[in-house]
């Protein structure tokens, strides 16, 4: 297993004095255990034209229906943005994030059109979902983390008979992949990215390993040619970080109760986190996953769990993101995929030039 690395975070103002953060290591020095092989490779948006469809699909309203059906929440309307005046340094199992800052402009919605397998027509429908996904630090500028199973699915049942299981053999990949950092209601403060490449753990991809539910994502430039990270800033990334129980971590996502529930942070229109201390899921250890006390549902998943997270600067470190919810007696938890040597091998893969069909 490779060393562990951590990427500082770098925003357009710092470039030129970033010599007085922490120093990058050279990736390259220790490649990951696993081959390049390790990880699958899916083209996005590769053209303009094609950037430019995905673009027009994800319009205000589209956005703010994804996981609703009718009449829409208005948080922002209700100035829940403004809210709340809580100890942010306390553990919360659930709450509005409220106002500006760095986690504000590298966290946002990624949204997505599903497959999902109808069992009358026998054939596939799609709908538009999201989930949550972080600019990072990375020597390219472009590199989003998310979660894997935010970029495809396994709508066929065996047989197309649901008691008999999802068909692992037929994975499909979701379509108009389109990232909106800071997203805010509908609206898209620092713009909205289409995705140029994907890339997943091959595990995940044929076997569904959720010891592997993560992606890395090299994105497309702004229309004016800057790199995401230089709209957005990012957050550091480290591979293989040493986690504890106890360890006070801080996850961000964009939850998106379609039930009714009227909790602002619970609508998908605003960023909404958790914090406080996290343990190791010991009902599945092969996933080695790690969470805290949440109550985020659909929409968060892909979201980060950042450790030495600074609630003056909303600057911290990704360690994980959002896999699974958890019920336990004391609640429910939010387990974050650990970002290991496979993840590290894709984040490298996601270090290419934007690439045109």
């Amino acid at each position: 297993m490779f060393s562990t690395k951590t990427f500082p975070m770098l925003t357009a103002a710092m470039a030129i004095t970033v010599g007085i953060l922490a120093p990058a290591v050279n990736a390259a020095d220790t490649p990951p255990a696993e081959p390049e092989s390790a990880v699958v490779e899916h083209p996005e948006a590769r053209t303009l034209a094609e950037q430019q469809r995905i673009q027009g699909y994800w319009t205000p309203h589209r956005m703010q229906q994804a996981y609703h059906e009718g009449e829409v929440p208005d948080p922002v309307g209700w100035d829940a943005d403004k809210l709340p005046d809580q100890d942010r340094t306390k553990p919360n199992s659930g709450a509005i994030w409220g106002g500006a800052g760095q986690i504000a402009k590298s966290v946002g919605r990624l949204f997505m059109n599903v497959s999902i397998y109808n069992l009358s027509t026998k054939e596939l429908e799609t709908r538009d979902l999201s989930c949550t996904a972080t600019v990072v630090d990375s020597p390219s500028g472009s590199t989003v983390v998310t979660a894997a199973h935010c970029l495809m699915g396994r709508p066929y049942f065996k047989d197309g008979d649901p008691t008999k299981g999802q068909d692992t053999t037929r994975p499909v990949w979701d379509t108009k992949a389109y990232f909106v950092p800071g997203y805010r209601d509908g609206a898209k403060p620092y713009g909205g990215f289409t995705v140029n490449t994907s890339f997943i753990p091959k595990s995940y991809f044929e076997k569904g390993d959720l010891g592997s539910d993560v992606a890395m994502l090299a994105m497309n430039p702004a229309a004016d040619g800057r790199t995401i990270a230089a709209v957005t800033g990012t957050q550091r990334i480290q591979f293989n970080a040493p986690r504890s129980t106890g360890q006070f971590t801080y996850n961000f996502g964009y939850s998106a109760d379609s039930s009714g529930q009227q909790e602002p942070w619970k609508t998908g229109q605003l960023l909404g986190y958790c914090a406080g201390p996290t343990t190791k899921n010991t009902d599945t250890p092969q996933w080695n996953h790690w969470g805290m006390r949440c109550d985020m549902v659909k929409g968060s998943s892909g979201g980060p769990h950042l450790v030495n997270f600074d609630v003056t600067t909303n600057t911290g470190t990704v360690v994980g993101v959002n896999s699974l919810g958890r019920p336990t007696p004391d609640g429910s938890f939010k387990d974050a995929t650990p970002l290991g040597d496979t993840a590290y091998r894709a984040y490298l893969r996601a270090q290419q030039p934007p690439r045109g069909d």
